[in-house]
């Protein structure tokens, strides 16, 4: 086993370590909960997810790393120094998790320790389904795999054919958007983006627009290098590239696509540009 596939297989059984925790575990044995970094209510399978992670990178994982999530401060595991940064999104979608809806899933991105926290950075990602046994994996340059399956996302180039995932929750849906939403094939909101992203990836959707400044990086990290190695592009809401993480407090506007002509169509249609208010607001 060469290092990459040892590092890749390390990472799955993390998620399943967390899909364990979260199905395993119950409410009652938490009691009160307070608010993560980003202010949103913790919830009992948060902590059931984040005390296995723990005990997982501390005793099992190869190499000593960095882990950032949204349960806390940056924590150290293992002897030595940080060779890799790990940010993870260990449930997303956490109110479909809540409710029992689908989808909901875990997301890894591995990024070597000193590098900026980036969409570039990632070397090597994970994202894994909550509810089905199905994983999707990638390391930068070697491609992106769906259960052992290599993944190329859609080669579909027109909006009228497209599946696209929009997510608008707290927002108001302004003409540009609205008038892309009812040219495409079909719109969903699955609430759940780490799966979402990894859809395009695998060619299930053909995009997804989030352009609502809410997403933090542990969402799409992990997933941006999956749909990348597939084939599939994502930048900010004006084309450009994601910038470097500061905090799991920063806040992102994404446009996903699964190539690069759709990915510009998307564009000239929203016809976004900076400071532009037409596209979508909060109320």
């Amino acid at each position: 086993m060469d290092s990459a596939e040892l590092i890749l297989t390390h990472l799955e059984a993390l998620y399943h370590a967390i899909v364990q925790a979260v199905t395993t575990d119950s409410s009652a044995a938490w009691g009160e909960l307070g608010q993560n970094a980003k202010g949103d209510q913790v919830k009992w399978f948060d902590l059931a997810a984040d005390r296995a992670v723990c005990a997982y990178l501390e005793q099992q994982f190869p190499c000593p790393v960095t882990l950032l999530s949204e349960e806390g401060e940056p924590r150290s595991f293992g002897r030595g120094e940080p060779e890799w940064t790990m940010v993870l999104d260990p449930v997303d979608g956490s109110d479909n998790f809540s409710r029992g809806l689908a989808p909901a899933g875990t997301a890894v991105a591995l990024i070597p320790a000193g590098l900026p926290v980036a969409v570039d950075t990632v070397e090597f990602a994970l994202v894994g389904s909550l509810y089905r046994s199905q994983v999707w994996r990638a390391a930068r340059g070697k491609g992106a795999w769906r259960d052992g399956h290599r993944l190329r996302s859609s080669a579909t180039t027109r909006l009228a054919e497209a599946v696209i995932n929009c997510d608008v929750a707290g927002a108001t849906v302004q003409p540009a958007l609205a008038e892309v939403l009812a040219q495409a094939r079909s719109v969903r909101s699955f609430g759940a983006t780490t799966i979402v992203l990894a859809n395009v990836a695998d060619g299930s959707l053909e995009a997804h627009l989030d352009l609502r400044g809410q997403l933090t990086a542990e969402n799409f990290l992990g997933p941006g290098l999956i749909i990348r190695e597939a084939g599939g592009i994502i930048t900010g809401p004006q084309g450009e590239s994601l910038p470097p993480l500061q905090s799991l407090t920063d806040c992102y506007s994404l446009i996903v696509a699964a190539n690069h002509e759709l990915h510009a169509i998307l564009l000239q249609h929203l016809n976004i540009v900076s400071g532009d208010e037409s596209v979508i607001a909060r109320p």
